[in-house]
């Protein structure tokens, strides 16, 4: 299957997909466009739900650990609040799951961000790994490389992440699947930069330590508003972009090599769900 035959083909596959998990309707124009969970710290944890099992007793903790490297956001595992099947989302936490979702699917890692009702803040996400082509006899992404980049790549995408062409998991060409596999320091500056500000409330679960430091910067009115000014002009500059990339309810395509493709949702509740969906080549 070629590369623009895939594209066309994205939102029927994705249509089969939501037989799974069904969750609305698509759309284009009106998807967050600065992906961020709301907190009070600029350091802050968020828990990681095990529903996953086999190799993945592994290797998601070894993701996690690497991500937790962050002076930002540290990921702690903790026990699965749905079934690997069906991968619904837990309030204020990232359900990880693994399952057999089938290969007709032709995804090999799917990411689900579900934001707040006011479609600013991740309150909710979910990680899927489709062991349909990890545990392939023969199969190309029967390999470990590919595992600990996909599960590096969509945690990624979990705690606010998008991609980017360098040597880190976050790239999402073909090479990088079987080549990138850990986060670098670039990743953990941008993460700095995502969260460099501190929100009036929060949407993680679970009691956070206090950053000392945030409080501090809290009487900085200056900081305040060039942080506010920095926000806005990185929204404004992602929102032009996914206006120019959406049509038929896809959000954005990365490089000319990708296996990724990004979609918006809106659920029956009003809700905002942006998917990240990495393809398996053929």
């Amino acid at each position: 299957m070629t590369r623009n035959l895939a594209l066309r083909l994205v939102l029927v596959i994705f249509a089969a997909l939501l037989v799974l998990s069904p969750v609305g309707h698509l759309a284009a124009s009106t998807a967050p466009s600065n992906y961020h969970w709301a907190r009070q710290s600029k350091q802050f944890t968020v828990r990681a739900g095990d529903n996953y099992s086999g190799v993945w007793d592994r290797l998601v903790p070894w993701a996690v650990k690497g991500w937790s490297k962050s002076d930002t956001v540290t990921i702690k595992t903790v026990k699965g609040g749905t079934s690997a099947q069906a991968c619904n989302p837990t309030k204020g936490k990232i359900e990880v799951c693994s399952f057999n979702y089938g290969t007709q699917t032709n995804w090999l890692g799917l990411t689900r961000l579900y934001f707040d009702s006011k479609g600013q803040h991740i309150e909710s996400a979910t990680v899927q790994m489709n062991d349909s082509f990890f545990n392939q006899r023969g199969g190309k992404y029967n390999s470990d490389a590919a595992r600990r980049h996909t599960i590096c790549h969509e945690m990624g995408h979990a705690i606010g992440l998008d991609h980017v062409n360098t040597k880190s998991c976050m790239n999402d060409s073909q090479s990088a699947v079987f080549n990138n596999v850990v986060p670098i320091n670039k990743d953990f500056k941008q993460l700095a930069r995502i969260y460099k500000h501190t929100d009036s409330y929060t949407t993680v679960a679970g009691k956070q330590k206090k950053d000392k430091k945030a409080e501090k910067d809290k009487q900085g009115k200056k900081s305040k508003k060039d942080a506010k000014k920095q926000r806005r002009k990185e929204a404004k500059k992602k929102l032009r972009e996914r206006k120019r990339a959406g049509k038929a309810g896809i959000v954005a395509e990365s490089a000319l090599d990708a296996n990724e493709t990004v979609t918006m949702e809106r659920l029956d509740n009003g809700q905002t769900v942006v998917t990240f969906i990495t393809w398996a080549a053929e």
